[in-house]
């Protein structure tokens, strides 16, 4: 019975303190009528308007439609080693890195957010006998961090853009 009381005492604490799991929505700013511009990020500015419509907003038709204008430009995979083997010499582990650049202004050409480096990172163990298996994680890992460099460009628009009333 203490258990149980502790554990609801607990599961009270952390929803009084505004403790939200990780990926949670994204609410309280207007997503609606954005222009999502893309020039050379076509993985992530697919991934940022599905979240988008998952979210219930709406994507504007052309420019002057638009309430923004988001542009994401620069989507690049970088790859670079993390560990190598003491005894082989041979790479262990890789770390795979997703740099892109977010830009946001208004339909009159104002800027809001200018060259704003989006930057996402994920490591990767190496198994040399299992090369196959590994280039297919690394694929997987890519599309990973796609979704979680749209999540980041959605939660910095939240905190640049005006809230809903």
């Amino acid at each position: 019975m203490k258990t149980r009381l502790i554990l609801v005492y607990l599961l009270l604490l952390t929803t009084a303190c505004g403790f939200h799991l990780r990926g949670s929505q994204i609410s309280g700013f207007d997503i609606n009528n954005l222009y999502i511009n893309s020039s050379s990020a076509p993985r992530l500015t697919k991934e940022v308007k599905s979240q988008v419509a998952a979210l219930g907003g709406s994507l504007a038709s052309s420019s002057q439609d638009a309430a923004y204008i988001i542009t994401l430009k620069e989507e690049r995979f970088e790859k670079s080693v993390l560990s190598v083997s003491a005894d082989t010499g041979k790479v262990e582990e890789y770390q795979v890195v997703l740099n892109a650049k977010l830009n946001a202004a208004y339909p009159n050409g104002s800027s809001i957010i200018e060259n704003d480096n989006v930057r996402v990172t994920r490591d990767f163990i190496f198994d040399e006998s299992d090369v196959l298996g590994k280039f297919s994680e690394e694929s997987l890992l890519e599309d990973d961090l796609i979704r979680s460099a749209a999540s980041k460009v959605l939660r910095r628009l939240q905190a640049l853009l005006p809230a809903t009333k």
